[in-house]
């Protein structure tokens, strides 16, 4: 009986691989498990070799179909390989620091897996899934609840960040306006309803609102900003509510913020809270200093809004979980027989949240979250949290102590005992917002914008330990924020990781204190050199559009006043390339009349203003008789080639007058042969015409010899024996 061939043997045996899927499959979910990880990793690794430091290959570019396209049957290892090409490809910048697929913990992993679990509960049956996505909510919901310490709400989870506030508002409208089911916007066409937002939030919050619930932008009520410049007049607002109850209009809903964008500004909750219960007000808060008292640990809650808004994605830096509204049912419900007669056995609560939509939706929502939550913990998402606010506080020290203005409050996490939670969440900004500005002013002038914005540039490109983010505001101008709650911290602030953060932010100081000193040379130095800009006639001051150093200059020597645009611009661009071979600082623009000038960079406080000056001046005159030795060069040759065919055009007719008659001619060339021919050279040293017929003389000569040289025996053959055979 002969042996089995090698390759039976081999088949016969299991292979470790098969039998760990073989378990896997075992599994309700755990082959799912395997296979996203095995995508995820997969991703991550083409991404991570396509950032390695070898042989950088070009994508090549994307082919798009213009007709019909059918897809072929393909494996799943085959369409990973497409994905992977394809994030590779649409890379928008191949040259990046960060790969596009960040790698990932256990919490992202499970946020990812949690959302393929959720298409599979998809499968399952519409009342199975009801009671499987309502426990989970349950769970993520005392869960949430907890670690923000809110009390008595009931929770909302959506993927859109202003979904919950449109579904909120929806229930509002079904309360305060009972045909608002059968009516439409019709309902409150004679009492419209007040919406109150702080004239410095966001624009498109409100318009976003009055798009989904077909409501005019009318019902939007601008509330001024407190005399402090920071956050809402509550007085304002107290009186916008009273005129429009006066003017048959109901207060309807209260956009509050607290550690809002992005200056961190809050508005005292208690305050407004106040005003909202007297006058039947909606008050909904968001902002990132509803993430406190996750960060500080107490057991206090609070309740004191309507709704709140969380964003645990955003400030746990884990992409894919839900934004969390949480809300409370009004009371009290005005008579509305239609929405009693949505769900008679549920009562007013989910009439309201069913007509509203709050109670819709996908029926897993709250699976990532809850899958966030159990694979990293509440002390390790906390943790997470109280980082954030540790680093704000460690950068706005560093950004106190070296001088800048902030325009921000004191991030919390920190707070007294005996300071309650809802007046922390109230003053804590959560973020660092600072600028370089003159002291004394409100609003610096146009040319601080351009530093900060140059600071912020510098910071981003040689500090990006820190992520600084530049914007631009109404009240301040360029104004640089630090905010970590946006993309939190990775890891938790444990041991080392404490100190790996501390050096973090002490090396961005660092860099930071060594932009400054250039940052307020130049700015030191900005008048006095346009004051010594005055002792040079030749120069002239020039406004270069968004520029943040010294300033510009451009060349206009003697006599080049009404010269023409073209050689303005050759010469200073000529003059700035002789100055970059001295100084690499300066640098060709182009100033607000569109025309080249010379550009000063930043410069450090031992710079010569006058030195600096002098040496335009002095290069200027350089390339100026250089280019005027140039000018008149090509002027000698114009004139001296147009001379020298002028006489041989008039020596070649006198000539040739006889010798073009008939007959004539030949008799006059046999008697005087033709002349040599004739040509003309010009001196450039003394600007005049000469004839060539001295060099032709000279040529024939030399000629000549040459063949008399060349006949004539030579002495070595002259004495030479002659040989017989």
């Amino acid at each position: 009986m002969g042996d089995s061939p090698a390759s039976e043997v081999e088949s016969s045996k299991s292979s470790p691989r098969k039998e760990v899927n073989s378990e896997l499959d075992r599994r309700p979910f755990g082959g799912l498990e395997f296979q996203v990880s095995e995508v995820v990793g997969r991703l991550e690794a083409v991404v991570n070799a396509q950032d390695a430091p070898e042989e950088e290959e070009k994508p090549e570019p994307r082919k798009m179909s213009t007709g019909f396209f059918e897809p072929e049957e393909s494996s799943m290892d085959e369409i990973l390989k497409i994905l992977e090409d394809l994030v590779v490809k649409t890379d928008p910048n191949c040259e990046s620091i960060e790969p596009p697929l960040l790698p990932t913990d256990a919490v992202t992993r499970a946020a990812v897996l949690s959302h393929s679990i959720s298409a599979l509960f998809a499968r399952l049956e519409r009342s199975h899934a009801v009671r499987l996505g309502a426990h989970i909510a349950s769970e993520t919901t005392r869960w949430m609840a907890h670690m923000f310490r809110l009390a008595d709400y009931n929770a909302f989870y959506h993927q859109e960040h202003l979904e919950g506030l449109v579904r909120v508002t929806r229930m509002l409208l079904h309360h305060r306006y009972p045909r608002y089911l059968e009516d439409g916007s019709l309902a409150f066409a004679n009492r419209l309803p007040s919406i109150y937002s702080c004239v410095a939030s966001p624009l498109g919050v409100v318009q976003h609102l009055c798009r989904q619930l077909s409501l005019p932008l009318a019902c939007v009520r601008p509330v001024p900003v407190h005399p402090s410049g920071r956050g809402m007049d509550v007085e304002a607002l107290e009186r916008l509510c009273e005129e429009d109850i006066a003017a048959n209009r109901t207060p309807l809903l209260v956009l509050g913020e607290v550690g809002a964008s992005p200056l961190g500004w809050g508005t005292p909750l208690a305050a407004l809270s106040a005003i909202c219960k007297s006058k039947n007000v909606h008050l909904h808060v968001r902002g990132h200093a509803l993430a406190l008292p996750a960060a500080n640990g107490r057991d206090e809650t609070y309740s004191i809004a309507d709704s709140v808004a969380l964003t645990p994605g955003l400030w746990f830096g884990v992409p894919g979980l839900p934004t969390v509204t949480f809300y409370k049912i009004p009371e009290p419900i005005s008579a509305n027989e239609h929405s009693k007669s949505v769900s008679t056995a549920c009562g007013r609560e989910g009439a309201l949240a069913a007509l509203a939509g709050l109670g819709g939706g996908s029926r897993v929502a709250a699976l990532p979250l809850w899958a966030a939550a159990r694979a990293g913990g509440a002390r390790r998402l906390a943790r997470r949290l109280n980082a954030a606010f540790r680093s704000a506080r460690a950068v706005r020290a560093v950004v106190a102590g070296a001088g800048l203005r902030l325009l921000s409050g004191r991030p919390g996490g920190d707070e007294p005992p005996n300071i309650d939670i809802i007046e922390a969440i109230s003053h804590a900004s959560a973020c660092v917002a600072f600028q370089f500005a003159p002291p004394g002013v409100e609003k610096p002038p146009p040319y601080y914008d351009k530093l900060n914005s140059w600071l912020g540039q510098v910071l981003q490109r040689e500090a990006d330990v820190i992520n600084i983010e530049v914007c631009e505001t109404e009240s301040y101008g360029v104004v640089l924020r630090y905010c970590p709650l946006e993309g939190a911290l990775e890891g938790a602030a444990e041991g080392g990781e404490g100190l790996a953060e501390e050096g973090r932010v002490e090396a961005w100081g660092v860099a930071l204190q060594a932009q400054l000193h250039v940052l307020r040379a130049t700015a030191a130095l900005r008048d006095p050199f346009q004051l010594r800009l005055q002792h040079h006639p030749c120069l002239r001051l020039v406004h270069v559009p968004g520029w943040a150093g010294l300033g510009g200059v451009r060349y206009v020597p003697p006599g080049w006043e009404d010269a023409p645009v073209e050689e303005l611009n050759s010469l200073n661009q000529q003059l700035v390339e002789t100055l970059r071979a001295t100084d690499g600082a300066f640098s060709c623009g182009d100033g607000e009349d569109g025309m080249a000038c010379v550009r000063f960079g930043m410069v450090t406080a031992d710079t010569d203003v006058d030195e600096l000056l002098d040496l335009v001046v002095t290069a200027g005159k350089d390339v100026e008789e250089n280019s005027k030795a140039l000018t008149d060069m090509t002027e000698v040759l114009k004139k001296g080639i147009e001379a020298a065919q002028a006489d041989l055009q008039r020596e070649a007719w006198q000539e040739g007058l006889l010798r073009r008659v008939p007959v004539v001619g030949r008799v006059v060339s046999w008697w005087a042969p033709p002349p040599p021919p004739a040509g003309r050279r010009l001196l450039l040293a003394h600007g005049t015409l000469q004839t060539t017929a001295d060099i032709y003389r000279y040529v024939q000569k030399k000629e000549k010899e040459d063949e008399e040289e060349a006949r004539a025996p030579s002495p070595a053959r002259q004495h030479e024996p002659t040989t017989k055979e």
